[in-house]
């Protein structure tokens, strides 16, 4: 009997075995798919290889901005540039591998699917393995469409995208989430007409607005036409195009294109593994109920990243792995994700960790508003990248940082300045101690806590 059986070798699963390992524990890995998880497959790293692409085709097609002459139109290699991805994503897989292989004393590495046939005991490849405690780590699935006329007209969603060695002319986003934003963002720049449809009044709809308008006004700017506070109606195919009828503003739009991109989210990949067969608590989903721990209702039992639906990113996936472990092993520990910076890499990137503005005022917080653009930084302006600002949320009374928002370049970098300043509970007198480099991006802290204080 095994003191863990991890269900799915991605971020979450990898992350408990390897922390398991500190533990002197034998640990079990079933893996249904390819090894490596949806981060290195399907999600961060071959998404940000093709977007660093396009981000390069954006600059080369500004160039003469910058006093640089480009002669002839800028052209595309699409199945080397997807070639070139998977290159890199499979040595991202094969050093994770060769980790899991390099413990082969203490973990087993077994594909193929597992069922739960008790609480103690699953079935894989007619096999039965035993173990005292189990992680589900089976991470996430595309959501489907609920329309019935899409899905007969057909669409693709992220994992058909990032394997396109043939672009259509046009594409319409149904979603203004931050997978819809990154591929509108990478396809717009490799020639693709554009269209992002969003049901809210805008972008990144869990977010605050002003950072979302940042991006839509230069997704427009750059040719990618968005639609916000839309109800789509209708979707049909006509003379080899597929034809997206809905409501904008209260006003019919007709739009054709030649691809669809569905952006609905993702969900739990959980449904195949028979739950309830170990009598456990699930929600109206089908989803596995936690306790703050990731414990579920039968004890042995955890969940950790994507499949449990609390924050669907790799950082937070990691921490699930290493935090569930933990708690079976050891102390009880529970999460806190205002701790994890959170990005969307399109360009300009949006980033954020901590409080909310929306939060905050939905929790009637007395809290202060600081907001610095980057046309006032020396090198954003040097580097003609003035869209965009830093926002800080910060504790009325006290001076607290308790949240900080950035769109605009590099935000996914310079956020994490951010990190240790909520980390260590800093106020914006601790910060205007600390001195910074200039010129630089990460030098806009230093310029909006002097604005605050």
């Amino acid at each position: 009997m095994y003191d863990l059986v991890v269900i799915g070798g991605g971020s979450a699963g990898y992350s408990a075995a390897m922390t398991s390992l500190d533990y002197k524990k034998k640990i079990c890995i079933i893996e249904k798919g390819q090894f490596g998880g949806l981060c290195i497959l399907k999600g961060c790293m071959p998404s940000k290889t093709l977007i660093h692409s396009a981000r390069v085709s954006e600059v080369i097609k500004n160039a003469d901005k910058y006093g640089v002459n480009i002669s002839g139109k800028v052209t595309f290699d699409v199945p080397k540039l997807i070639n070139r991805k998977n290159r890199i994503i499979k040595g991202f897989a094969d050093y994770r591998l060769k980790n899991i292989k390099k413990n082969k004393k203490n973990i087993d590495l077994i594909y193929g699917e597992a069922k739960f046939i008790s609480k103690n005991e699953v079935k894989v490849n007619n096999k039965i393995i035993k173990g005292k405690n189990f992680l589900i780590s089976t991470g996430s699935k595309t959501t489907p469409s609920p329309f019935k006329d899409l899905n007969e007209i057909g669409y693709i969603t992220s994992n058909e995208a990032l394997e396109l060695k043939k672009l259509p002319k046009s594409m319409a986003f149904l979603g203004g989430g931050p997978v819809a934003l990154e591929m509108a963002y990478y396809f717009s720049n490799l020639g693709v007409k554009c269209y992002v449809i969003q049901r809210g009044d805008h972008l990144l709809g869990a977010n605050d607005e002003d950072l979302a308008i940042v991006v839509e006004n230069s997704f427009r700017k750059n040719g990618i036409d968005v639609y916000t506070c839309t109800d789509l109606k209708k979707f049909y195919k006509k003379n080899g195009k597929k034809v997206i009828i809905f409501d904008h503003n209260k006003k019919k739009k007709k739009l054709e294109v030649d691809e669809i991109f569905l952006g609905f989210g993702r969900s739990p990949n959980v449904d195949t593994l028979d739950l309830q067969t170990t009598n456990m608590k699930l929600d109206e989903k089908g989803t596995p109920k936690l306790n703050p721990y990731l414990q579920t209702s039968v004890k042995n039992i955890y969940v950790a990243g994507d499949s449990n639906a609390l924050l669907e990113v790799v950082n937070v996936a990691v921490e699930h792995g290493r935090v569930a472990a933990k708690n079976m092993f050891r102390k009880k520990e529970k999460i806190d994700y205002h701790k994890f910076p959170m990005a969307v890499f399109c360009h300009p990137e949006v980033a954020w960790i901590g409080l909310t503005e929306k939060e905050a005022e939905e929790k009637k917080l007395k809290v202060k508003i600081g907001k610095l653009l980057y046309e006032d930084l020396g090198k954003a302006v040097c580097y003609g990248e003035e869209e965009g600002f830093i926002k800080f949320i910060v504790d009325k009374k006290t001076d607290r940082i308790l949240g900080v928002a950035i769109v605009g370049h590099m935000a996914s970098d310079i956020i994490h300045e951010a990190v240790p300043l909520l980390y260590y509970k800093a106020t914006l007198k601790d910060l205007n101690n600390m001195q910074h480099i200039h010129p630089t991006f990460g030098e806009i802290y230093s310029y909006i806590v002097e604005e605050m204080l």
